[in-house]
């Protein structure tokens, strides 16, 4: 089981589509539906919950953050992505975090 946590500022419109694009990205690498779980949150709430998940994924600028750029520091996955509407991008993100293979 692979959980994922997308989150942008308002934890409404763009973590949402980052939700539904990680999904597609997921199933692109072989995950089925019943392996994944993807919630999105605003980043406030993501601060608090990240480490009930195996990633975060957020815009490039967020986890470029000092807030973030901490929590990726402790070796935690913060993925930061462009286009949070790219299935593609956002597989190539999860592929070369490794977390599909713990």
């Amino acid at each position: 089981m692979i959980k994922v946590l997308c989150a942008c500022a308002s934890g409404a419109g763009s973590s949402l589509l980052m939700e539904m694009s990680t999904k597609k990205a997921l199933k692109s690498l072989g995950v089925d539906d019943s392996q994944m779980e993807v919630k999105h949150c605003p980043l406030g709430e993501a601060k608090g919950q990240y480490r009930n998940y195996d990633a975060l994924i957020v815009g490039k600028n967020f986890a470029e953050s000092p807030d973030f750029q901490q929590i990726a520091a402790t070796g935690f996955p913060v993925l930061g992505v462009k286009n949070v509407m790219s299935a593609p991008e956002i597989a190539a993100a999860i592929k070369d975090s490794g977390v599909l293979e713990k």
